[in-house]
């Protein structure tokens, strides 16, 4: 991790030295104290095995991707400079799938507005387009859910979903939403609870994700962001990996140690620099690092 810091710091004092307009002054928000230490095992995922095809699951409740945002749209379509980014994306993750067999990836950010919930809607995207691969998007912000509206999702997501799974009032499959397209299914977050944190605590979330690691190829949790609650610190012990989400030219390197303390920097497999504008383009667009990983 230690390259992605030089990085933020380097692009920080850049900043410093262009002449820009005068910004006014924002306090820095107060994320509240530091989430007390969770007890939650990790160890590295079993070598990945393929999802039988012939499996049903999921609710009828049929969805279809040409109600996605145009956002996701633009990320889905091949001919697209961010649609190849997110590809780029797809072949780290399935080289690391093959390295270490990991299925679960947990997508956050450090705060707010960097784009995890695009992110982890455009890579599920690219994912299920994948021919024999069935993906599972799990909004698993229990506050404030986003994940549905990307795919054209609102009454009909939040009737059902993981906060029903957590309170033992519905099954996992059966709280599942497909889509049209057969590879791609997702579980939202569901009606919002008064105690997220509590029900994330719950040994029926890691049965979950067990469960769901083994009735799909890939799994992508879409969490909240890590220094602004604890729930993420609960979800990431859980998963295989996490990608962390950054915004370019706004976010700070410490937030990014912040966040990558609070999380693990063991887990983190890859780092995503959001907007990042192109020096020949007045576009933006994503860029990745990633870490080397061991076998």
């Amino acid at each position: 991790m230690s390259e992605i810091f030089d990085f933020l710091k380097k692009a920080e004092k850049e900043r410093k030295q262009v002449i820009l307009p005068p910004e006014p002054e924002v306090e820095e928000p107060d994320f509240g104290a530091e989430p007390g230490p969770v007890e939650a095992s990790w160890s590295p995922a079993m070598e990945a095995e393929p999802v039988p095809q012939e499996l049903e699951l999921c609710r009828d409740d049929r969805f279809d991707l040409t109600d996605a945002a145009p956002q996701v749209k633009t990320v889905m379509d091949p001919l697209t400079l961010i649609g190849e980014q997110f590809r780029l994306l797809r072949s780290r993750l399935g080289l690391m799938q093959k390295q270490r067999g990991i299925k679960t990836i947990l997508v956050t950010s450090t705060v707010p507005e960097e784009g995890k919930t695009f992110t982890a809607s455009g890579l599920v995207g690219v994912l299920a387009q994948e021919p024999g691969k069935r993906v599972l998007l799990i909004d698993a912000d229990m506050r404030k859910p986003r994940s549905g509206i990307s795919f054209g999702l609102n009454g009909s997501a939040s009737s059902v979903g993981l906060s029903e799974v957590l309170q033992g009032n519905v099954s996992f499959r059966d709280a599942v939403l497909t889509c049209t397209n057969p590879q791609f299914s997702f579980l939202s977050s569901g009606p919002l609870p008064p105690n997220p944190s509590e029900l994330l605590s719950s040994p029926i979330l890691e049965q979950t994700l067990k469960a769901a690691a083994s009735d799909f190829d890939w799994v992508i949790v879409d969490s909240p962001p890590v220094l602004s609650l604890s729930d993420t610190v609960l979800l990431a012990p859980l998963c295989d990996a996490v990608v962390l989400v950054v915004r370019a030219n706004s976010t700070s390197a410490r937030l990014v140690e912040d966040a990558a303390g609070r999380i693990g920097k063991e887990r983190i497999c890859g780092v995503i620099f959001n907007r990042q504008k192109h020096l020949t383009s007045s576009k933006y667009y994503y860029q990745y690092y990633y870490r080397k990983v061991k076998s």
